[in-house]
């Protein structure tokens, strides 16, 4: 994995991560979706939705994180 900070240093880009083509999308399954307006959101894919460019799987949480509460539980 090979992440860099893009141009004003607002986004940490994983080089070797791509955004997938809706065709491929998992039907009623949670993903995260590229709206056309560049935002990454939280949703469900249905053919003939408008508003997204592609689509991405969820990241798998690892075997270290298992069990863990975030900070300030």
């Amino acid at each position: 994995m090979t992440v860099k900070l893009n141009g004003d240093k607002s986004a940490a880009v994983d080089q070797d991560y791509f955004w997938r083509p809706l065709h491929t999308c998992p039907l009623s399954a949670k993903v995260q979706l590229l709206t056309t307006g560049g935002v990454a959101v939280y949703g469900q894919y249905a053919p003939g939705t408008g508003g997204y460019l592609g689509w991405a799987p969820l990241p798998k949480k690892p075997g270290w994180m298992e069990g863990s509460q975030p900070h300030g539980y």
